[in-house]
């Protein structure tokens, strides 16, 4: 993981948009944006005081590098997104991507999150059975409850006539729900429609901002995900600057 993507993270955790955090830092709201993007890189100091000025802090602390979930990453990454998610469905367990499917046909307003959303990107974690979903409003919840045919059986999470289970809600840990989730969520194109799914500095923050007792894991896969992305990214152009053609001198 990079400053920028801290950065990120933190501004969007706040609610901020990168003006609004260039003014509070002293600095043009470019300079926001060429760190997100990814042109220019804040220093320790930039990411910390971009952090404080979000209302965060930064908890940095060393620890031994863990690379054991890369080889499993780099098979996931060279599969499509369905295939991901169905190689991490244990045998007999719950197969989510006819559900995908299902959620498309309805049309309705929602981000897919979670496991099955971490899977589609390529993380490592099995799937427990659910699909977490946060939707624009209590109303696009209840039209997906009425076409999926879904009864509540705990808390926010339904039971689904044709089989398993959905967790809803209108607000995930650490965001500003639907719509803020929307705009940097990625699609996979069933044939029943366009599923979105949040996107993996999305998650993470979900992840780093939860109660829950497995966010801490699913928060270190989602980081090894990005890590091992930006590695073959790397090794590509380098690979590709190793082949290029050398200029000839006139």
């Amino acid at each position: 993981m990079t400053g920028a993507d801290l950065v990120l993270m933190a501004r969007r955790r706040a609610g901020l948009s990168q003006r609004e955090l260039a003014e509070q830092l002293g600095c043009r709201q470019a300079t926001i944006a060429r760190w997100e993007r990814g042109d220019r890189f804040p220093s320790f100091e930039d990411v910390r005081d971009a952090i404080a000025a979000c209302g965060l802090q930064l908890d940095a602390h060393l620890a031994v590098e863990d690379r054991s979930w890369w080889p499993q990453i780099a098979i996931q990454l060279q599969l499509e997104p369905v295939e991901r998610v169905r190689r991490l469905t244990p045998r007999g367990g719950f197969d989510a991507v006819p559900v995908l499917s299902a959620l498309a046909e309805t049309g309705v307003p929602a981000v897919v999150i979670g496991r099955v959303a971490g899977a589609l990107h390529g993380s490592p974690l099995v799937l427990d059975g659910a699909i977490e979903l946060c939707a624009r409003s209590a109303n696009a919840i209840q039209s997906l409850l009425d076409q999926l045919d879904g009864r509540k059986i705990d808390g926010n999470v339904y039971e689904l006539l044709s089989g398993g289970r959905l967790a809803l809600t209108t607000i995930s840990a650490g965001t500003n729900g639907y719509g803020d989730l929307a705009r940097s969520a990625e699609t996979i194109e069933t044939e029943d429609g366009t599923v979105y799914f949040a996107g993996l500095l999305d998650l993470l923050r979900i992840a780093d901002a939860s109660n829950d007792p497995d966010a801490r894991r699913e928060a270190l896969a989602y980081q090894a995900v990005i890590d091992v992305a930006r590695a073959q990214r790397m090794r590509e152009h380098m690979a590709r600057a190793a082949t290029a053609p050398t200029p000839q001198a006139g």
